[in-house]
């Protein structure tokens, strides 16, 4: 009942609000399917606290002279805040490199995870707080980072009730939120017209038998079925204009992306030939490229949310060895997706970030890492303080953003098994890019009913 509740008040917000904006954003969530083991993506360099992760993970831990240093602040805003020094996956030079430039597009999030609100280690152990439904359980977590729902049955994603609320503000019949790594809970709305894409194109719907030019083939049924102010019932009228939409929009799609005039942003993907995630990022940025551009018939567009996705995190075993291949791709791709846009003046409209299942694992088992909870996630863009390390330093339990790396009953980071406690919240991370894209405080709370279980509302990294 709660949850149906709250999607009738988006659903009325979204008839009483009138968004308009003079600029253009685009959030861009970038899903890594299988549970990142960012504790292996972000590792101490400094001596005291790479002896902790040392220790914790005996076969899997990442020589020290290999890491790549990052320039972040020692104390104070943009520290890790426990007095340490970090550095990034030996395969995540690109990303080394933004970070650590000046005026840097590169934040680090540290410890996010589920949470209904912010949890201690007594708490959890004793079942005495609210906790996210189904912890450690791939489909859950996957629903419950893309939704933040308010109970464990969630009907629509955030990136889908951004878009349910922001409608008014995109004047085109083109789809404000495009998916270009098929369906997932963060792309349902209760009004949003979205839009599922190919990797590099939109597909066009055709009938069987389209190529046969016999008047009585199945095309000719087709193309009756859609045909404009034919039809008499409400079914078929509804079907047709769907079908005729999803056409139209494919139609659109393809002739932006091949427009005469589009830059050649396949130069800063260099794994596009055979990474996914490098043609679903280059596809993006030629779609923000036309909106900014005035492409014929794509115009109008002022706010637009993108969904990308690659996969291969699970591993709960072999993880030296799969590692690399994966945090290099990510590391380029968001590096390229980035160089792309700054390359024509629209990086700062742009923020891409990550989002995954839930961490791993401290401990290691043996050459892998189970399921865990608390994780890092990358926020990229020109729009990004980036630097540094965010977090909330306010959490239940007392520590800095960067949780201990310790395996001991005194760890309050520690739930058990190496399973750590985020101390950062899925909603204050989503709403501190919500904020960014335009969302009024009223409407943060109905995008995340848990946000006001949390002192902090925004981290600060845009």
């Amino acid at each position: 009942m709660y949850s149906a509740l709250g999607n009738l008040q988006l659903v009325r917000a979204a008839a009483q609000t009138n968004y308009s904006f003079s600029d253009y954003k685009a959030l861009i969530c970038v899903f890594l399917y299988g549970g990142n083991d960012a504790f292996n993506m972000v590792v101490p360099t400094d001596n005291a606290h790479y002896a902790s992760y040392g220790t914790v993970r005996p076969k899997i831990a990442l020589a020290q002279n290999t890491l790549l240093a990052l320039k972040a602040p020692a104390s104070g805003a943009g520290s890790p805040g426990d007095g340490g020094s970090y550095g990034f996956h030996p395969a995540m030079t690109d990303l080394q490199a933004l970070f650590n430039q000046a005026a840097s597009p590169v934040a680090i999030v540290a410890n996010v995870g589920t949470l209904v609100r912010p949890v201690t280690k007594a708490q959890y152990q004793n079942s005495s707080t609210a906790l996210p439904p189904q912890l450690f359980s791939h489909n859950d977590q996957q629903a419950y980072w893309q939704s933040s729902p308010p109970s464990n049955t969630p009907t629509t994603g955030w990136g889908g009730r951004i878009c349910d609320l922001l409608a008014s503000a995109n004047n085109s019949p083109l789809p404000m939120l495009n998916s270009l790594s098929g369906e997932d809970a963060f792309l349902r709305g209760e009004t949003g017209n979205n839009y599922i894409m190919n990797a590099g194109d939109a597909a066009v719907i055709e009938s069987p038998d389209s190529w046969d030019t016999d008047p009585n083939n199945l095309q000719s049924a087709f193309d009756a079925l859609r045909a404009s102010g034919t039809q008499a019932n409400a079914l078929e009228r509804t079907y047709a204009a769907r079908m005729n939409h999803s056409i139209d929009t494919a139609t659109q799609i393809n002739a932006t992306i091949n427009a005469t005039g589009m830059p050649t942003f396949e130069t800063f993907f260099p794994n596009i030939s055979g990474g996914d995630l490098d043609r679903q990022l280059c596809t993006v940025a030629k779609l923000i490229w036309a909106a900014n551009n005035n492409i014929a018939g794509y115009t109008g567009q002022k706010r637009q949310v993108f969904f990308v996705s690659t996969a291969g995190f699970d591993t709960h075993d072999h993880q030296l060895s799969a590692q690399p291949a994966l945090f290099g791709l990510l590391s380029k791709s968001l590096a390229g997706f980035y160089r792309a846009l700054n390359s024509t003046g629209l990086a700062a409209k742009a923020t891409a970030f990550t989002a995954s299942d839930f961490g791993r694992t401290l401990s290691c088992n043996d050459d892998g890492t189970d399921h865990g909870w608390g994780s890092h996630h990358l926020v990229v863009g020109g729009a990004v303080k980036g630097g540094g390390f965010y977090g909330d330093n306010a959490a239940a339990s007392g520590t800095a953003a960067m949780p201990s790396l310790a395996l001991s009953d005194s760890n309050p980071n520690d739930a058990g098994y190496g399973q750590i406690i985020p101390t950062t919240s899925v909603d204050q991370y989503s709403a501190t890019l919500a904020s960014w894209f335009g969302l009024n405080a009223s409407d943060l709370d109905l995008l995340f009913p848990n946000l006001a279980n949390f002192s902090v509302r925004k981290l600060g990294f845009l």
